[in-house]
Formats: structure tokens, sequence, C-alpha cells
């Protein structure tokens, strides 16, 4: 009988043990949430990356106040966030970062927006090895940013027996993302877009210049609606409005123009540069574009209050860049007398590789040119913003009818300042440059996602060859030997947040494990001593 007790001990051990282990660890199923998540900007300009170089995230969550941030995923809402505590997450060596944005930017005050600046500036401003992400907020990402708050009291709990307490009752995240190192495309490519209004005679060039390409802290975030989806507007309707004046029999325009649409422009206008290299070297027949070339005209960011020319140095009294600019301060007195219109010389830091504006570029191949901008200087806030989502329509329509109206007025030599040329019916198009703004901030053209059979690329080379002439689409590739740039991947992917228990948890856990196995083992392998006790007791009475 002793024996078959024996052998009902050893079953309840094992049986008792493994359904107690099952007990315990029922609780602790994994469940796990996911979501899209954009990759913070990273790109390499003459070999020197730029941005966020990692994109490894399996780390434990934690909140933006936690003591400890290496090696963790730091969870941020976009209100919370500031410069000195971005700086400090890097330096601490956070092993990544997690910015939730509103979808909704009308929801953002002001002092929201020009604090994000700050920080975007920061962010972008070199190289760094902690990855950074952005995702858009929601109810189901807010409720697991609270319960990381909570569940890190245990950081900051007064008391020992207080952060025990939080270990216990409270739940934590772990962030994952299953990719790989981000590495460069195969071929990273720019592009422009080319066009010419041409009398088929033999006359001087101007050019005018914007950048299509949207920029913002992550490529896919970027909206680019002042900066520069703005100057795309102004050129094409610039475009339309002229070709009028070029088919009309009425009259005979002295000077060809030529429309140049460049991408890459915040990457310090890589394809512009590329452009000029290829229009100005010896062996290309397309140099002819610029062999007569007299004034570059670059619009960036014209969608706000007031006009600044921002030069390399005043132009001359005598000279075309004098004339043609006071022939658009002319057309803003005639048409739009309350529009302020400022020069602001600047001089081109050839000590510094990257370029202030896009005019310099061709300044240094001594091509006379100016940049038309709403912002008084290149380091106004904002110039480079993820939420530039909006225009004034009005201002941007008289920006729009001024520079058009003075373009005009030069080009057919018209100095009668009662004549209106761009009137009647050749005024802007309100409602074309309000679909247009809406096309350009709903389409992906941030300069890593172009690629030549891009919606952005076909639909701007369409609508240009619907008025000028000679449309050609150039693709700028990297060279593979020594490439002057580089785009990497991984910029959009799927994050999952698995509920976990904090790490320190673990280690209760397995005393308890312990405790209790011992336990039940302690009361089943006492068992057949009881029930022999119990057995005589019996037989004695």
């Amino acid at each position: 009988m002793l024996e078959a007790l024996n052998e009902v001990s050893k079953s309840f051990t094992t049986a008792w043990g493994v359904l107690g282990i099952i007990f315990i660890f029922a609780p602790a199923a994994l469940t796990f949430h996911e979501f899209t998540a954009f990759r913070m900007n990273h790109y390499a300009l003459n070999g020197n990356e730029m941005g966020c170089k990692s994109n490894v995230v399996n780390y434990e969550a934690r909140s933006l106040n936690a003591n400890v941030v290496t090696r963790r995923c730091v969870l941020i809402d976009m209100a919370e966030i500031s410069v000195d505590r971005i700086q400090e997450l890097i330096s601490k060596k956070a092993g990544s970062i997690l910015i939730s944005i509103p979808q909704n930017v009308t929801s953002l005050s002001k002092e929201d927006i020009e604090n994000w600046n700050e920080v975007e500036e920061v962010l972008m401003d070199d190289a760094i090895d902690t990855s950074v992400f952005f995702t858009y907020q929601h109810p189901q990402l807010d409720d697991i940013f609270q319960e990381v708050k909570v569940s890190l009291n245990s950081d900051h709990a007064p008391t020992a027996t207080a952060a025990l307490g939080n270990v216990f009752h409270s739940n934590g995240y772990q962030i994952v993302a299953y990719n790989s190192v981000p590495v460069p495309y195969k071929q990273s490519s720019v592009y422009t877009i080319q066009g010419r209004l041409t009398t088929k005679q033999a006359n001087p060039t101007i050019v005018i210049v914007a950048s299509f390409d949207s920029y913002g802290i992550s490529p896919h975030l970027g909206k680019s609606a002042n900066s520069n989806g703005s100057g795309v507007i102004a050129l094409l309707e610039i475009a339309r409005l002229l070709s009028k004046i070029y088919t009309s029999t009425d009259t005979t325009p002295n000077y060809d123009i030529v429309f140049l649409l460049t991408g890459a422009s915040k990457l310090n206008y890589i394809s512009t540069k590329t452009w000029l290299d290829k229009q100005l070297s010896s062996d290309t027949a397309e140099g002819v574009l610029l062999a007569d070339a007299e004034f570059v005209i670059c619009l960036d960011s014209i969608g706000k209050k007031d006009l600044n020319f921002h030069v390399s140095k005043v132009p001359k009294q005598d000279s075309v860049g004098y004339k043609i600019l006071a022939a658009i301060r002319a057309a803003a007195e005639n048409l739009y007398p309350n529009v302020t219109i400022n020069t602001v010389p600047k001089k081109v830091n050839l000590g510094n590789a990257k370029f202030a504006w896009q005019h310099e570029l061709f300044v240094v191949k001594r091509l006379s040119a100016v940049t038309v901008s709403n912002f008084p200087s290149y380091k106004a806030a904002g110039r480079v913003n993820t939420f530039d989502t909006s225009v004034d329509y009005e201002a941007l329509y008289q920006h729009v009818h001024i520079i058009a109206e003075g373009i005009a007025r030069y080009t057919s030599q018209t100095t009668d300042n009662k004549i209106c040329i761009v009137c009647n019916d050749m005024v802007p198009n309100k409602a074309l440059m309000k679909r247009t703004i809406e096309y350009l901030t709903t389409t992906v053209r941030a300069a890593p996602l172009i690629n030549k059979d891009s919606d952005i690329v076909l639909n701007l080379e369409q609508f240009l060859s619907k008025y000028v002439q000679e449309v050609v689409v150039s693709e700028f590739k990297a060279s593979k030997r020594e490439p002057a740039f580089q785009f990497y991947d991984s910029t959009k992917l799927k994050l999952f947040a698995y509920n976990v228990k904090p790490a320190v948890f673990d280690l209760f856990l397995a005393i308890a494990v312990a405790l209790y196995l011992g336990l039940v083992y302690g009361i089943v392998k006492s068992l057949p001593q009881f029930l022999t006790y119990l057995y005589q007791y019996k037989k004695l009475k």
C-alpha cells in the first residue's frame, strides 16, 4: 500500500507542478497592437549621411519623463516635445523614439508649430544613431501611451514598496519592428521637367524655376503647400498666361522663356545643380537653353503675405535684372498697392557647401538670378516644416498676377504703366490654383519616393505640355562608384506594441513559481507519511 501511495505522490508532484505553472502564466497571454509608422529622413550627400541612420526597434516602451531611456523606446506626444528633451534623449542613447502627431493640423496652435519647427531643425541638423519614427494619433495609440505612463510610476515611486506595487499592478509594452537594416536604393535618381516658350527667333532667354518636391521630417509626411507648392502653381500659371501672349498675332515678345521644375530642393538643390552642370557642359547640345540666358527667376514659397527679392547683390540700374525686378514692382503698384516688396541682398557663401537659396547655384555659374519668396531670410522658421499644409489663396493669387504681369511687361517692352497685359480674360485662375494645391498636398512627391513613372512627374509634364513647347523630363542618376547623393529605404513600416509586464516582474514571477513548486513538492512528498500515520491511528482505535 505504501508503494502505491508513493506512486500517487509522484503523479501529484508532476501534475500539480504543471497545472500550477499553467495557471500562473495563463493571465499573461500575449496581446499586441499594430500600427503604421514613418521613419525619419535618411539620405547621404557627397558621402555624408544625414538624418536617422537606424530603423531598429525592439525595446521596452518608456514615457518621455522616464529616468532610464538607454536601450528603450521612448513614446512622445507632439504636445510634450521640446528641443532640450530631444537632445537629452539622443545624448542618453535612447534606443528608439516614437512621436505621435495629429492628423488634423488645424488643431495645432501657432506656438505648437513654432516649437515643432525648432525640434525638426535639431533632428535634421546631423546624422543620429537613435531610430526615430512618427505615427498619427488615434485612440488605441493614446491608450498605449497612457498605460506606459502609468506603468512607469515605479521610476518615480517615493519608496521601494510603492515601486514594487507598481511592478505587480501595471502593464508595459515592448515596441518591435520586423525589418532589415536600411540600405541605399539600388538606384537613387532626381528629376527635372523643362519646357520653353519661344518665338523661333534668336532672342535672349529668361528662365523661371520652381522646385516641385515636398519635404518633411519623414518622406511620407511632408506636404509643402507653401514651400514649394506655391512656387509650382506660380510657374504653371505663368506658363499658361504667357502662352496666350506668345500665340497671339498681336504681340511679339522679345524674349524666349524657359520653365524649369526641379526636384530635391531641400537636399541642397541636387537636381538643379546637376541640370546646370549638364546644360553648361560643352558636350551637350541642350546647352543652348542657357547660352543666351539673361536672368533667372526662382520661385520659392510665395503663398503667404508680401514678397522678397533675394539677390547676391543689388542689380545695377541698367542691368536686365534691375529692369525685370522694376517691372514686377511696377506691376505690384498698379495691381495691388497693398503688397510690399523688399530687396534682400546676401552674398553667396562659397565656404559653405550648403546653398541658402536656389538662385545661388545660378549665380556661381555667373548667371544673374533672384529668388522670390515671402520668407525674409533663408533661416526663417517654417521654411522647412512638416505641417506646411495650406496657403493664403488671395496672397498667392496676387503674387502670381504680379509676377506674370511684370514678366509680360518686360518681355514685350511695355513701359506705359496704364497698360495692363495680364488682365481681363488673362488673369490667374483661382479655382485651378486651389485644385492644384489640393493635388500637390495629397500626392507623394518627396525626392526619395519619386521615379520617372510617378504621378507627380507625369502630371506636371502633361500640364506643362499644354502651354509650352519642347517639354523634356530628365532623370539624373547617382553615380554607382562615388554617388553625390543616396536615398535609403525603410521609410514606412509596421510597428507592433506587445503587452507585457515590466522586465523586473519576471524575477518576482520566477521566485513565486519556485516557492509555489517547493510548497507543492513538500506537501506531496510528506503525503505518504501522513497517510501512514492516519492509517495507524485508526488501526489503534
